[in-house]
């Protein structure tokens, strides 16, 4: 059976290609990001752990809010700055 006949929730773990097309990226973002991912790597053989990598990005979703509240004050700062 083809990886087309499995859904996500069936996988232990997913191929750099299959993580990037779940992700919605193209697989050389994915592949910039590994660095930071949580993988298993084997030889030539990269894997991504399913429940590892739903944790990582609910992680950076907890993250983003917090730089985009650096990212607001600055701009009003800038705005306050600029209206002086």
């Amino acid at each position: 059976m083809g990886s087309e006949g499995f859904y996500l929730s069936d996988r232990l773990a997913l191929r750099p290609k299959e993580a990037a097309k779940t992700l919605g990226i193209s697989e050389r973002a994915l592949r910039s990001l590994l660095p930071e991912l949580p993988v298993v790597r084997r030889g030539r053989i990269v894997l991504l752990p399913v429940q590892a990598l739903q944790a990582w990005l609910l992680e950076q979703a907890r993250v983003e809010p917090e730089r985009a509240g650096a990212v607001a004050d600055a701009i009003i700062a800038e705005i306050r700055n600029d209206h002086r």
